[in-house]
């Protein structure tokens, strides 16, 4: 009776666990919240014990979709430019060394629109050939009249290893949000701040908060799969 109960007990924490990772894979892509539990574990055990130093070497690979290709018809020279200028930021304010090993073009599926499910997807379906780092450039929204308080032109998964960037102002936004850095929207009190980090001022400044720049320090060693 004992053993049988032991099974059952074992079965249904089975079941649990294959259901989490299932809804996991299929609502945010590539087991994203069973990662952050590793992170977070990682960051509160390993790297308390045994704490890192010196650089981080990532290596990036950014993909364009049609639209984004459209609008910037040398994109194969523009996007290792204003790549280089993010990875100079990286370097220089927090060690860590951001290199674009490739850059390729991707036809984002028809009725594939809203950011969220862009990521989602990319997430799980584009290669990243051997890359750490996923970067998805789209100009879907592009000459779309925005409010000047409020900008929707980018997501990432927050300590993850993906974003899709809209506006090619808000790359170095998107990147920070996978070392940690978080949004500060209306009502928030750093709102006011001129950070990039700012709804209010997100695509105006590339300046980074000295909160969200010990974020991203905190989490430069975390590991990157």
């Amino acid at each position: 009776m004992q053993n049988r109960r032991r099974r059952v007990v074992l079965w249904v924490l089975a079941i649990l666990v294959l259901s989490f990772a299932g809804t996991d894979y299929y609502l945010r892509g590539q087991l994203y919240y069973t990662k952050r539990v590793a992170n977070f574990i990682y960051l509160h055990t390993w790297q308390t014990l045994f704490p890192p130093s010196g650089p981080v070497k990532l290596y990036v690979r950014m993909d364009a979709d049609q639209d984004y290709r459209r609008l910037h018809l040398y994109w194969k020279s523009h996007l290792p430019e204003i790549f280089d200028a993010v990875a100079r930021r990286f370097a220089e304010e927090f060690d860590i060394r951001l290199t674009l090993l490739s850059i390729g073009a991707w036809e984002r599926p028809d009725g594939l629109d809203d950011y969220t499910d862009i990521l989602k997807y990319a997430a799980r379906k584009l290669d990243r050939r051997g890359t750490d780092i996923s970067i998805i450039m789209t100009g879907k929204d592009a000459g779309r009249a925005q409010d000047s308080r409020w900008v929707d032109a980018g997501v990432a998964h927050e300590l993850g290893n993906c974003v899709v960037v809209g506006d090619d102002a808000l790359l170095i936004h998107e990147l920070g949000h996978l070392f940690g850095a978080v949004d500060y929207p209306p009502g928030n009190p750093f709102y006011e701040l001129k950070t990039t980090y700012s709804y209010q001022y997100a695509a105006r400044t590339d300046a980074i908060d000295p909160e969200n720049r010990a974020r991203i320090l905190k989490h430069k060693y975390r590991p990157l799969w």
